[in-house]
């Protein structure tokens, strides 16, 4: 059994907004699509709540929010497979309905939505948007001490990591690891140096040990993702992450900034320093108690992750040699704010620093992704370079 949903929204362009004359416009119309009323608090004649029952099915409900210019209706229908086509044609014929008694108001509704599925369709795009998959098939759920691993199956993208419900990485997301690596801009590995931090997906450490690195090191806090990804995501890792240490590789179980901050006592240097930690920094969720000074949690990206992240970029300018480069992703690009914040913080630590950005679609994300190559003493002051790809 499924449960649909369309979301209304009505918008009156009226200063004066709804009243309860139009309150009673639209509750004759709900009524006539066969929905009766229960009962409700009233202000000044109108429902901040109401909550209407379908009175062939109770299950069938409309949940209507009023405040003074807009009102939303939530349409919720039982429904004993995934065909929406009823159910649309009965939103539309709402909807119709509805504008033909309310001239003054703009309304709009959204595609079905589609709950109770074995498998959850949704996610969140990097500004916010909401995204619908087509997933068939979950082949890992598995909660760590720091976040949700789950590895879906897409028909679209192949297999798909999603860490706390983000998509992170998918077989076909191959360009993300293209140009946060810089393959494509002829950079040298072949005898490098190199430090890579997060990457549990292994797609980082997969393609630098085709190019005949000297060393490459890589440390992930959460052990549960590299498990995850070396069974179910070699369409990104291959071998790669089968044994943790190799001839000139090493995988690292452990908290990047610990190891940053080690590094950098013993003087430690790395021609190219990869960052890939995940947009939203983590913790262990299950100690509320643990010193937070190294890995914060937030909810929601802000002002503030640039505690964590001024911290990071810091330590990696520090351990990387003068002629070395930082290599990061910085987040979706239609995400301005963060973009913003990244290229004014990021100039703040060290005035001669030369910043190339790429902007390139990919695939999963359903969006344009900001990656940003950072290169030490080749400028007397801060520049920035944008590529912008398609």
């Amino acid at each position: 059994m499924l449960v649909l949903t369309s979301l209304f929204e009505i918008r009156h362009v009226d200063q004066l907004g709804f009243s309860s004359e139009i309150w009673k416009e639209i509750e004759v119309v709900l009524k006539r699509q066969n929905f009766s009323t229960l009962p409700h608090s009233t202000c000044d004649g109108l429902p901040p709540i109401a909550l209407l029952q379908d009175r062939d099915d109770p299950r069938n409900t409309l949940l209507v929010t009023i405040t003074k210019n807009l009102l939303t209706i939530d349409f919720n229908e039982t429904s004993t497979d995934d065909d929406v086509t009823q159910h649309r044609r009965r939103a539309q014929e709402i909807q119709i309905k509805l504008e033909s008694v309310l001239p003054s108001c703009i309304i709009k509704r959204t595609c079905p939505l589609q709950r109770g599925r074995k498998i959850w369709q949704y996610s969140e795009l990097g500004d916010g948007r909401i995204s619908e998959d087509d997933y068939t098939e979950i082949l890992f759920d598995e909660k760590s001490d720091y976040q949700q691993i789950t590895i879906a199956r897409s028909e679209e993208f192949g297999n798909v990591l999603l860490l706390d419900g983000l998509e992170n990485l998918s077989e076909n997301d191959n360009i993300y690891t293209s140009t946060l690596l810089g393959l494509d801009e002829g950079l040298c590995f072949t005898d490098k140096k190199i430090l890579i931090l997060g990457g549990g997906d292994g797609a980082a450490l997969y393609e630098l040990l085709k190019r005949s690195p000297a060393m490459v090191t890589m440390v992930e806090i959460d052990e549960v993702v590299i498990h995850a990804c070396r069974e179910h995501l070699r369409g990104c890792c291959g071998d790669s992450m089968d044994k943790y240490r190799g001839e000139n590789y090493e995988i690292i179980i452990g908290d990047c900034i610990e190891l940053l901050r080690q590094y950098s006592e013993e003087g430690r240097k790395f021609d190219y320093v990869i960052s890939d930690i995940t947009d939203i920094p983590i913790e262990p969720k299950n100690d509320i108690t643990s010193d937070k000074t190294s890995q914060v949690f937030f909810s929601d990206v802000n002002d503030s992750i640039w505690v964590f992240f001024k911290q990071v970029y810091k330590l990696c300018l520090k351990v990387t040699t003068n002629d070395g480069y930082l290599m990061t992703h910085v987040g979706a690009s239609s995400n301005k704010r963060a973009i913003e914040n990244f290229e004014r913080e990021t100039s703040k630590l060290d005035k001669n620093l030369k910043m190339k950005y790429y902007h390139k679609h990919i695939p999963t994300f359903e969006d344009r992704w900001t990656f940003c190559h950072i290169k030490k003493n080749t400028a007397q002051k801060t520049e920035c370079e944008i590529i912008d790809c398609v």
